[in-house]
């Protein structure tokens, strides 16, 4: 089939590649780094993924791929959207899903938000540009898109209720059938796909959060208006405290090649990394004699599995930036709506660098949040480094580096004015408590070169030289520890802050005294970071100086051994 369901998914910023095998087998994660509720779609020789963004904005990433192993992220759905709060990596656009109009070739994605309402996107082509409709509110989540042999539409959801669509896919047509869901506890990421006279119905079952028991299970009829039987393999995929090196399978999407070989595609998280999210996993699959599928490996998730027999197309990885560009690349976003006018920041004020214009408050602010760039952590082990040129003139003035997940867990390094001098520092927010961890004296000048090294088990090193390649890099103070504080801990350590995608969060609503030190507005997340994984990138604020100096980014490397 040409639709193969893509996503309920989550932003990566960066380019997308895995770490593949010129062999028979590939290494999974195909892709690595947060990217939740995958699903791929085919156009001719090209497949195309989508992933859920939460808060990310621009949203809803797209990457790209010829062999299925090396992907590369091209572009995003949409810019920005009025339903995601400024800071918030609870709710935002979840669960989604996408496929291709059988007979006008469209890129349809679905996209709901927390309120249950789901919109489509359509596009011409995977790149886009996309227009957006809704659906109409209180439909449902986890939307699993599906086009039957005879051209009609459907969409799926969570609520285990199909629904045909109208012939263009951008509105509902009727409801076609309630499935009896009740012996199920969830019915996330539903899918639906076709294979001789049978319909299958992926979804996944018992929870999303580590050590909840998440499935990939499946159901069979005979027609789209059922009956729908249960395998009785179920659960087809299943892996949570078998100490495997990835658990909680689930979101499943089933891909068909050319030559009649299946493969399921879906995410999974490494206990050992929560800092990388959700990733996107790939099994070879097979069909039983009685018209069940099967992963070749088992249902506990594969390392090494088969790959799809297609050339390899190797991608280049593009984390680094060298800001001689006219627009950003596709490895960046926001956790707020990207302010495009100019004000906050420019790539062509001083062509050659980027250049940011200090927006008030701290990085822990949510005024700060046009000014906090970001990309998604894609690997165990790697280190970032920038030359910045800045002249803070005013107490908290800070530009700099940083591991980041929202404005209440993050890590910094920057150049900053103290009341007792211009300082290189180290400080972070755990739950919303600045710390200042460490300072030495700035180097003469404006300018300055920043780095932090990722040790491959989740610890951060700072350092620091002056702007003269000669000179040897200086430490800044001691690692910080940014993994799990409450799942499969390392050696007993407790992330401080904990950056992972589950991470840590109090039940009740952080106002932003507690983020900024002042009475204001509520924010959407509570108190803390959960579904989307560490992020890394550049950032400039101004504390509570009227105005602030510019802050100049020559470049952003990213290295990787």
């Amino acid at each position: 089939m040409m639709r193969f369901s893509l996503l309920s998914l989550a932003c990566i910023g960066i380019v997308v590649t895995a770490a593949a095998e010129s062999g028979p087998t590939y290494v999974n994660p195909i892709i690595s780094g947060d990217w939740s509720d995958p699903g791929v779609v085919r156009v001719g020789e090209d497949y195309y993924t989508v992933r859920s963004t939460f808060g990310w904005q621009p949203g809803i990433a797209i990457a790209h791929s010829r062999d299925l192993v090396h992907w590369r992220q091209i572009g995003h759905v949409f810019e920005s959207h009025e339903k995601i709060a400024p800071g918030d990596t609870r709710h935002g656009i979840w669960g989604l899903d996408a496929g291709i109009h059988p007979v006008t070739g469209h890129m349809l994605v679905y996209a709901p938000t927390r309120d249950a309402e789901i919109y489509v996107y359509r596009a011409e082509r995977p790149e886009g540009p996309y227009e957006r409709r809704s659906l109409g509110p209180d439909i449902g989540i986890d939307p699993g898109f599906f086009a039957d042999d005879d051209g009609r539409l459907y969409i799926v959801t969570s609520r285990a209720v199909i629904h045909e669509l109208a012939s263009d896919g951008m509105s509902i047509a009727r409801e076609v059938l309630r499935i009896d869901r009740s012996r199920y506890k969830l019915f996330e990421g539903p899918a639906i796909y076709k294979r001789g006279p049978w319909y299958y119905l992926l979804f996944s079952d018992g929870g999303t959060l580590p050590h909840e028991p998440s499935t990939i299970s499946v159901l069979r009829a005979p027609a789209i208006t059922g009956p729908w039987e249960e395998d009785p393999g179920n659960p087809v995929m299943f892996a949570t405290g078998t100490g495997t090196t990835f658990e909680g399978p689930a979101h499943g999407a089933l891909l068909e090649m050319d030559d009649g070989r299946w493969y399921l595609i879906y995410h999974a998280h490494e206990p050992s990394h929560y800092s990388l999210g959700r990733q996107m996993l790939m099994e070879p699959v097979e069909w039983t004699e009685d018209g069940w599928w099967r992963p070749v490996g088992g249902r506990v998730p594969s390392t090494t599995p088969q790959r799809a027999p297609l050339p390899l197309v190797p991608t280049t990885p593009v984390r680094s930036d060298a800001f001689d560009a006219p627009a950003l690349g596709p490895q960046w976003f926001f956790l707020c709506e990207p302010d495009r006018s100019g004000g906050t920041w420019s790539l062509s004020d001083r062509p050659g660098v980027l250049r940011l214009y200090p927006p008030s408050g701290d990085i822990g602010s949510l005024e700060a949040l046009p000014a906090i760039f970001q990309q998604s952590v894609n690997a165990k082990r790697f280190s970032f480094e920038t030359r910045l040129e800045f002249a803070a003139r005013e107490t908290g003035e800070a530009a700099g580096i940083h591991l980041y997940h929202d404005p209440l867990m993050n890590v910094w390094l920057a150049s900053t004015l103290t009341p007792s001098g211009r300082v290189i520092e180290v400080g972070k927010h755990n739950l919303g408590e600045r710390t200042v961890l460490w300072t030495v004296p700035h180097p003469e000048g404006d300018r300055v070169q920043l780095r932090i090294e990722v040790d491959g088990e989740e610890s951060a090193r700072f350092f620091f030289r002056p702007d003269d390649a000669a000179a040897s890099w200086r430490t800044i103070g001691d690692e910080v520890y940014f993994g799990a504080s409450g799942h499969h801990l390392r050696d007993g350590k407790r992330g401080d802050p904990d950056l992972g995608w589950v991470g840590r969060y109090k039940d009740r609503t952080a106002t932003r005294d507690e983020i900024v030190g002042r009475a204001g507005p509520k924010i959407a997340n509570r108190g803390g970071n959960i579904w989307t994984g560490t992020t890394f990138g550049v950032f400039a604020a101004r504390g509570e100086a009227p105005a602030g100096a510019p802050a100049d980014f020559d470049y952003f490397l990213v290295e990787q051994p």
